[in-house]
C-alpha cells in the first residue's frame, strides 16, 4: 500500500513535494452525469457488437463502407437520446466546490462526441446557479476524436504533460474498466464511480465510492493505495 496524504491547499502549502492528488480527470456518462448504462446496452444490441469487443473498437475496426456509416449514424441516434436526459451525478456539485477551493485541476476524457460534451456544458450544467456554473473549469476535454481511446493511457498522459503534474499524483475518476484501466495504465490513482451493474470493475479501483462527493473524504484526508493493481484488461467490457 501507497499512502497519499491529504489534497487540500492548506496541507499542500505545509508539504509541497507531499504525494497527494493534484488534478482529477473525470470520465463524462456515468460520472458527471447519471449512468446510461440502458443505452450503452441498446446501442450495442442495435449494431451487434460482439461479446468481448467494445463498441467503437467493432465500428472502427470491423465494419466497412455502408455498416460503417449505418452504425455511426445508430449511434449518434442513441446518444442523442441519451443527452435528452442527462443529468448531473448526485453530489458533483459539492465535490466541484471541494476541487476549485482547494485549486486542484479538473478535465474531462470521454468516449462520447463534442456534441455530446457541449450539451452537457450548455444544456446541463449552465442550468446550475450563477455560483455553481462557475466551478466547472473542465480544461482540457477530450473527446472520442482524441485517439487512441480509453483504455489506452495516451488521453491521459495528454493531460499529464499538458498540465505538468506527474501521472501518479492524478486521479481518474469513472464508472466503467476502460475508465479504470485508462488510470492503472499511465500510472495513476484510479477511483470507481459504484453502481449495482458495474461492481466487477472494482478490482482496477484504488478507490470506490457510491456517490461522487464522497471522494471529498478521501481528498481531504488522504488514503491509501494498493499500486499492484495491473493492467491487465481482465475486465468486462
Amino acid at each position: 500500500m501507497v499512502r497519499y496524504l491529504p489534497s487540500t491547499k492548506k496541507d499542500v502549502a505545509a508539504n509541497p513535494k507531499a504525494r497527494c492528488i493534484r488534478g482529477v480527470v473525470f470520465d463524462m456518462d456515468g460520472t458527471l452525469t447519471t449512468s446510461i448504462t440502458e443505452h450503452l446496452t441498446m446501442m450495442r444490441r442495435a449494431i451487434n457488437v460482439p461479446d468481448g469487443m467494445r463498441t467503437l473498437e467493432y465500428v472502427d475496426t470491423c465494419l466497412k463502407g455502408e455498416e460503417h456509416e449505418q452504425a455511426h449514424r445508430r449511434i449518434i441516434e442513441i446518444e442523442a437520446d441519451a443527452m435528452a436526459h442527462m443529468e448531473l451525478s448526485p453530489g458533483l456539485v459539492e465535490l466541484m466546490q471541494f476541487l476549485c477551493d482547494n485549486g486542484i485541476r479538473t478535465a474531462v476524457i470521454t468516449r462520447n462526441s463534442r456534441l455530446a460534451v457541449d450539451h452537457l456544458i450548455n444544456n446541463v450544467i449552465s442550468k446550475q446557479s450563477h455560483e455553481h456554473k462557475g466551478l466547472f473549469k473542465f480544461d482540457p476535454i477530450l473527446d472520442r476524436s482524441f485517439k487512441p481511446t480509453k483504455p489506452s493511457p495516451d488521453s491521459l498522459l495528454h493531460v499529464s504533460r499538458v498540465w505538468g503534474i506527474p501521472p501518479e499524483q492524478l486521479m481518474m475518476v469513472g464508472d466503467h474498466g476502460d475508465d479504470l484501466l485508462c488510470g492503472v495504465r499511465a500510472g495513476s490513482i484510479t477511483a470507481l464511480l459504484r453502481y449495482p451493474d458495474n461492481c466487477e470493475f472494482e478490482s482496477k479501483a484504488h478507490v470506490v465510492v457510491d456517490r461522487i462527493n464522497e471522494l471529498v473524504e478521501q481528498l481531504s484526508n488522504g488514503f491509501d493505495a494498493d499500486m499492484s493493481i495491473t493492467g491487465d484488461d481482465n475486465v468486462g467490457v
